[in-house]
C-alpha cells in the first residue's frame, strides 16, 4: 500500500487503511436503511436454504436409498409378447420372460420421509411463535439456522434411512424457528405497508426460486460429485447466514411496560379472529395445488408422455419460476397503488390456480404442460404476496404489533399443505386417477375464493370506535361522526373478534447495559448492582394490621358513626371469609417478585391516572435555590448522605440501583385507559432540543464518543437561530399534546402516528437521551424575593406547555437570563435516583472535569436537524377542542 501511494497510483480501497474501511462499513451497517436491507438479505437467504433443502432431496434420496439397500427387494417375472419380423418379410410372435425388481414399501417410506419435515414444523410452530413474541426475532432466527445447519450436515453424512429420516425431521424443527422469525422480522423492520409488501414479495420470490432450482441443482451435483456435495454447500451458506444475523441483532430489545409487559396474543387467540382464519385457510388452499402436484406429476408425465426425457421431468418446474416472480412484481405494484385490494388479488390468484389445475391433465406435450403450470405459479404468487403483508396489517390494527404468532400461523398453513400432500395425493391418484386429483384441487380453490370477500370489510369499519366512554365524548364536545368520518386509513375496532390488550408480569431476568459512558461516575452503583441478594424484599403486612389501619383511616374521612360501624362490620366479614385467601395470593406474588408493590403501585398511582402530566406526575424545580421540605433531602442535595444507602431507615439500608439505568432510556407513552412505560435502546447518541415551540434533534455523541463543548455550543446556537427565524416546517406546537388529559393525548398520538413522517419524528424523540428546553427570560416583579425560587420551579414545571415534552423522563430547562432547572416524569423512578443524578450533574459542571476531559473533538461539525410534522385538519381540530377544555 505504501509503495502504491509513493508511486502515485490511486487504487480504490487499496489506498485506504483497513481500519478506516472497517469503521466506515460498521457505521454504514448501523444505519437503519442498511439494517433493513441486511434483514431482507438474511431472511431471503434463510428461506431460500430452507426450500432448497426441502426439494433438493427429490432427485437424490430415492436413488440413494435404493443403492444402500434401504428396502427389501422382491423379484417377479413378467411374460410379454412381441411381434418380430423375419428376413423374408413374415411376422411372428415371440414370448419373452422379464425379471422385474420391486422395492417393498418404497412409496410409503418416501412419503413419510418427505412429509416428516412439514409434520414436525406444524407441531412446533405454535410454540416457536409464542417464543418469538417473547424474546424477539433474532435469537430464534439463529437457533433455526443452527438446527438447519445440523440437519443439512447430517443429510450429507447419513447412510441409513433412519438417520436421513431424523435429519428431515430436524429440518422441520429448524424451519419452525427460522421461517417464522424471518417473516416476523421483515414485518417488524418494514412498517410501511408498501415497503412491507415489497420486502415480503422478494422473500417469496426466494422461496419459489429455492423450490424450483433445488431439484436440478441437487440432481446435477449428485450425478457428478456424489451425495454429500450439495448438502455441504447448503450447510456452508446456512452457517454464513447465521453469522450475518449478528450484524442486525439488537443488544436489547425494546419493551413496553406498565409494571407489566405487553405481550402479543397467542396463535390460538389469533385463529379466533375471523379475518386471520380466512387468510390462513386461503394460504392452505393456495399451496395444496403445489403440494399435491409436485410428488405426482413426474409419474403422470412418464405414463402419458413417452417422448419426455428424465432431465425434462426434472426441470418441469423451472420455467414457471419466471411467472411466479412476475406475479410477485404485479402484486407489489398493485398493492402500492391500491392498498385495499389484497382480498381481491388473493381471490383472483385462487381462481387462476383452480383453472390451471383443471387444464393440466389435458396437456399432451411438454410445452403444453408448462403453460398451465406457469399460470398456477402466477396465481400462487398473487395469493402469498397479498396475504402475508395483510397478516401483519391485521395484528397491527386489531391486536398487538408483535408478529411471531401470526407468521407462525402462516407457516402452519404451509406445513399443513405439505404435510398431507405427499400422502393424500398419492392415495387419490392410486384410487381415483390424476384427473380426479386435479379436479379436487380446482374445486377447492374456486369454491374458497368467494370467502376472501369478507376480508374487505377490515378496511371499512370506523377507527377508534368505543375508545372513549360517553362522558368523555361529552367532555370533548364535538360531533363524533363529523370527526371520525374524516379520518382515513384508520383500522381499529375493539368489537371485532380477536381484539385484545393483554399483559403479563415483567420478567426479573438480569439485564445488560452498555458501558461506553457512565454519567454517574462517582455514584457507588456497583456494590449493590453486583450483589442484588443484599437488597431486602419489602414485606407483606399482616392482614390484621392492614385492616386495622383501614378502619383507622376510615374514621378520619367520615364523621358518621353509623357509617363507620357498618365499615367495621364489612371489614370483619372480609377478615373471616375471602381475606385470608387473598392475603395468601399476595404473599405468593411477593415470594416470586423482587418488589411486589411495583406492579400495583406504578399502574394505579401513575399510569392509570388520566390527569395531565404537568399537574400530577411531573415535578419541576430550579437549580440555584433548592427548597426541600426536610433535612434528609437537603442533605442528599449537598451530598452528605452515603451514595449506596437510602434516607436513613434503620441506620442506612442498601438502595436498589436499577432505576438509575432507566433515567435516560425511558418514555411514557399515552394509551387509552392506561399508559405504557417503554424502555428503549440505551445506545442513543442524540437529545431533543425545544426552542420557540419548535423541536430539533441534536447529536451529543458520535461512535460512542462524547462530542466536545464547542461543537455542542455551535449546535445550540444554530438551533436558537433557526427557531428565532422559524426556519422549520412546523408552525404548530406539537409538544402541547403531552400536557393534556392522557386519553386525549392517546388520541392525538394515534392520529399523528398514521403519518410516516410524524411517526419517525415521535420515534426520534422517544429514543433521545433527554430533552433540553430553551426558554425566554423569566419575568418576576422581584427577582431577589424569597418567592422567586418557587416561581422559578413553577415555571420549570409547566411554563408554556408548548415548549415542553412531558412524556420524556428528563427535561433540562435553560432561560436566556442564565437560570436553569429541571422537570422530570415521576413514574420512571423514585425521588432518590432523580436527585442523585441532578446532584451529580451540578457538581460535575462545577468541577474541572467538566472541561471536556472525556470529550472528543470532531473535525466535522454536527448540524442539528429540525423534526418534520405533517399536521392535518383533524389534528388541528383536536387541538382546538382540547384547548377549549
Amino acid at each position: 500500500l505504501s509503495l502504491l501511494k509513493i508511486m502515485g497510483f490511486v487504487v480504490p480501497i487499496l489506498n485506504r487503511d483497513f481500519d478506516d474501511i472497517r469503521q466506515e462499513v460498521r457505521a454504514r451497517i448501523k444505519e437503519e436503511k442498511w439494517q433493513r436491507r441486511l434483514v431482507l438479505i438474511i431472511v431471503s437467504t434463510a428461506l431460500l436454504l430452507d426450500n432448497m433443502l426441502y426439494m433438493v432431496i427429490v432427485p437424490i434420496i430415492p436413488d440413494y436409498l435404493r443403492r444402500i439397500g434401504a428396502y427389501k427387494v422382491k423379484y417377479s417375472y413378467q411374460l410379454t409378447n412381441d411381434t418380430v419380423g423375419s428376413e423374408n418379410g413374415t411376422e411372428y410372435f415371440v414370448s419373452k420372460l422379464h425379471k422385474v425388481k420391486e422395492y417393498e414399501s418404497e412409496d410409503t417410506s418416501l412419503g413419510y420421509l418427505f412429509a416428516s419435515k412439514a409434520i414436525i414444523q406444524l407441531l412446533v410452530n405454535p410454540f416457536s411463535g409464542a417464543l418469538i413474541d417473547r424474546i424477539g426475532y433474532e435469537i430464534p432466527m439463529i437457533i433455526g439456522l443452527v438446527i438447519m445447519f445440523s440437519s443439512t450436515a447430517i443429510f450429507a453424512l447419513g447412510q441409513s434411512y433412519g438417520i436421513l429420516f431424523f435429519a428431515r425431521s430436524l429440518q422441520g424443527l429448524g424451519s419452525a424457528f427460522a421461517d417464522t422469525s424471518g417473516l416476523a422480522m421483515i414485518a417488524n423492520r418494514f412498517t410501511e405497508e408498501a415497503e412491507r409488501s415489497k420486502a415480503l414479495g422478494i422473500a417469496l420470490a426466494f422461496i419459489s426460486f429455492g423450490s424450483l432450482v433445488a431439484p436440478p441443482f441437487g440432481g446435477v451435483l449428485y450425478e457428478f460429485c456424489g451425495k454429500p456435495v450439495p448438502f455441504l454447500l447448503l450447510s456452508f451458506v446456512c452457517l454464513l447466514d447465521g453469522f450475518m444475523v449478528f450484524m442486525v441483532i439488537h443488544p436489547k430489545t425494546q419493551r413496553a411496560e406498565t409494571g407489566e409487559r405487553i405481550k402479543g396474543p397467542t396463535v390460538f387467540r389469533l385463529l379466533l379472529d375471523p379475518y386471520i382464519a380466512i387468510c390462513a385457510g386461503a394460504l392452505v388452499t393456495a399451496n395444496v395445488s403445489l403440494a399435491f402436484l409436485e410428488p405426482t406429476i413426474s409419474k403422470w408425465m412418464t405414463d402419458t408422455m413417452p417422448t419426455v426425457t428424465e432431465w425434462q421431468i426434472g426441470l418441469v418446474w423451472l420455467p414457471p419460476f419466471l411467472p411466479h416472480v412476475l406475479g410477485v412484481y404485479v402484486a407489489v405494484k398493485l398493492l402500492k397503488r391500491y392498498s385495499q385490494i389484497s382480498w381481491l388479488l388473493a381471490a383472483v390468484g385462487l381462481g387462476l390456480e383452480g383453472i390451471s389445475c383443471f387444464i393440466v391433465p389435458f396437456a399432451t406435450t411438454y410445452t403444453g404442460l408448462i403453460i398451465p403450470l406457469s399460470i398456477l405459479c402466477f396465481g400462487i404468487s398473487l395469493v402469498d404476496t397479498a396475504l402475508l403483508p395483510l397478516l401483519g396489517y391485521l395484528v397491527d390494527t386489531r391486536h398487538a404489533s408483535v408478529y411471531g404468532s401470526v407468521y407462525a400461523i402462516a407457516d402452519i398453513s404451509y406445513s399443513i399443505a405439505y404435510a398431507i400432500g405427499p400422502v393424500v395425493a398419492g392415495t387419490v391418484v392410486a384410487n381415483l386417477g390424476f384427473f380426479s386429483l386435479n379436479l379436487i384441487i380446482c374445486l377447492s380453490n374456486v369454491l374458497y375464493a368467494p370467502a376472501l370477500s369478507f376480508i374487505r370489510s377490515v378496511y371499512s369499519y370506523k377507527p377508534f370506535e368505543n375508545d372513549f366512554d360517553d362522558n368523555y365524548k361529552r367532555d370533548m364536545s364535538f360531533n363524533e361522526s363529523e370527526f371520525y368520518g374524516s379520518l382515513e386509513n384508520q383500522h381499529f375496532d375493539p368489537k371485532q373478534p380477536g381484539h385484545q390488550y393483554s399483559y403479563d408480569q415483567v420478567d426479573s431476568s438480569e439485564r445488560s447495559y452498555q458501558n461506553q459512558f457512565d454519567p454517574f461516575e462517582k455514584i457507588a452503583t456497583k456494590s449493590v448492582a453486583q450483589n442484588p441478594s443484599v437488597l431486602p424484599k419489602p414485606p407483606v403486612p399482616e392482614l390484621k394490621d392492614t385492616l386495622e389501619k383501614y378502619v383507622k383511616y376510615a374514621g378520619v374521612v367520615t364523621d358518621c358513626k353509623s357509617q363507620l360501624f357498618q365499615t367495621e362490620r364489612f371489614v370483619e366479614h372480609f377478615y373471616r371469609t375471602e381475606g385470608p385467601q387473598l392475603q395468601k395470593r399476595l404473599e405468593e406474588i411477593a415470594e416470586k417478585s423482587a418488589n411486589w408493590i411495583n406492579q400495583f403501585w406504578l399502574k394505579a398511582m401513575y399510569l392509570e391516572n388520566r390527569a395531565p402530566l404537568p399537574l400530577y406526575s411531573n415535578p419541576g424545580y430550579a437549580f440555584e435555590s433548592p427548597n426541600f421540605h426536610n433535612n434528609n433531602k437537603d442533605a442528599l442535595f449537598k451530598r452528605e448522605l452515603p451514595s449506596d444507602y437510602s434516607t436513613g431507615l434503620f441506620g442506612g439500608s442498601p438502595m436498589c440501583m436499577e432505576q438509575f439505568w432507566y433515567l435516560f432510556s425511558s418514555y411514557r407513552h399515552p394509551r387509552l385507559g392506561v399508559d405504557t412505560l417503554e424502555h428503549v435502546d440505551t445506545n442513543t447518541e442524540h437529545i431533543t432540543v425545544m426552542c420557540n415551540n419548535q423541536i430539533y434533534i441534536m447529536a451529543i455523541m458520535k461512535d460512542g464518543q462524547i462530542i466536545d463543548q464547542d461543537n455542542l455550543a455551535r449546535q445550540l446556537a444554530t438551533i436558537k437561530f433557526m427557531a428565532d427565524k422559524s426556519v422549520t416546517s412546523n408552525q404548530w406546537p406539537v409538544g402541547f399534546i403531552t400536557a393534556v388529559n392522557r386519553d386525549k393525548a392517546s388520541l392525538a398520538y394515534k392520529i399523528l402516528e398514521k403519518d410516516p413522517i410524524n411517526r419517525k419524528s415521535l420515534e426520534d424523540i422517544k429514543r433521545s437521551a433527554f430533552v433540553v428546553c430553551l426558554d425566554e427570560s423569566l419575568q418576576s416583579d422581584n427577582m431577589m424575593s424569597k418567592d422567586y425560587s418557587a416561581s422559578s420551579s413553577l415555571s420549570y414545571m409547566i411554563s408554556t406547555v408548548n415548549n415542553r415534552w412531558f412524556d420524556k423522563t428528563f427535561q433540562f430547562i435553560f432561560t436566556e437570563d442564565g437560570r436553569c432547572g429541571v422537570n422530570y416524569e415521576h413514574s420512571v423512578a423514585e425521588g432518590m435516583p432523580m436527585f442523585k443524578m441532578v446532584d451529580h450533574a451540578l457538581n460535575y459542571t462545577k468541577s474541572k472535569k467538566s472541561e471536556d476531559d472525556n470529550a472528543t473533538k470532531f473535525a466535522c461539525y454536527q448540524k442539528p436537524r429540525p423534526l418534520r410534522w405533517n399536521l392535518n385538519e383533524q389534528m388541528r381540530e383536536l387541538n382546538f377542542k382540547i384547548t377549549e377544555h
